[in-house]
């Protein structure tokens, strides 16, 4: 197992749009298995190649883990140089699709509406967590680690995994998606200095709090 740094807010990586994956061999698959294993240990639902100082088009994730339940399956996927559409249909026939969005608590999801919006967070702006707007639905087009084609739809925090790891792809940050008083808060405490260890330790808690309470409900 191997766990990397994860990089954050003002690394000029974490700024700068990727570049396509080319060669799948033996250093891509390594460099998966550690995305995986730094992911988990994070732990986040998702993590994408210049959080750990790599400008590759490629994201890992896995939103239906409990870091504190280990019945709960780890079923990590990952996606290289993925296409990502937004949509109020994510399935079509044939699709690889995950049953049902997790409806995180806070968020707002209702029938005929096209976005959700509620908290978000990143591993790389850490300790903060602030109400983000999405599409509902969302798909993801690309290939895997060997190169076979993979796709992936799904609504709710599915989707805002999808649209969250490919905005890193594309040098942008949660934070950028913010407006009115969210982002002028975003602004303000990215001016502050990082949180503590203690500061981030609760901060952790509170967004496992949050995907226990998530999982409750499915």
């Amino acid at each position: 197992m191997t766990v990397l740094p994860i990089r954050t807010v003002g690394d000029p990586v974490l700024r700068t749009p990727t570049t396509l994956v080319t060669e799948f061999d033996t250093v891509l698959g390594r460099l998966v298995t550690d995305m995986i294993d730094t992911m988990y240990d994070a732990p986040g639902v998702g993590l994408a190649a210049p959080q750990i100082g790599v400008g590759l088009r490629l994201f890992v994730f896995d939103v239906d883990y409990d870091p504190r339940d280990e019945s709960v399956p780890r079923v990590p996927r990952v996606v290289v140089n993925p296409v990502l559409e937004l949509g109020p249909d994510p399935g079509r026939p044939g699709e690889t699709q995950r049953p049902g969005g997790i409806q995180r608590p806070g968020e707002t999801q209702r029938s005929g509406e096209t976005q959700q919006h509620g908290p978000e967070g990143c591993l790389s702006v850490p300790g903060l967590h602030f109400p983000t707007t999405r599409a509902l639905a969302a798909r993801v087009r690309g290939v895997d680690v060997t190169g076979q084609p993979v796709e992936y739809a799904g609504e709710g925090l599915l989707a805002r995994c999808f649209q969250h790891e490919v905005d890193h792809l594309d040098g942008i940050l949660y934070v950028d998606r913010l407006t009115g008083e969210a982002r002028r808060a975003a602004v303000q405490a990215l001016r502050e200095p990082p949180p503590t260890p203690e500061q981030a330790r609760a901060a952790g808690e509170y967004l496992r709090s949050l995907r226990r309470s998530a999982g409750s409900v499915r």
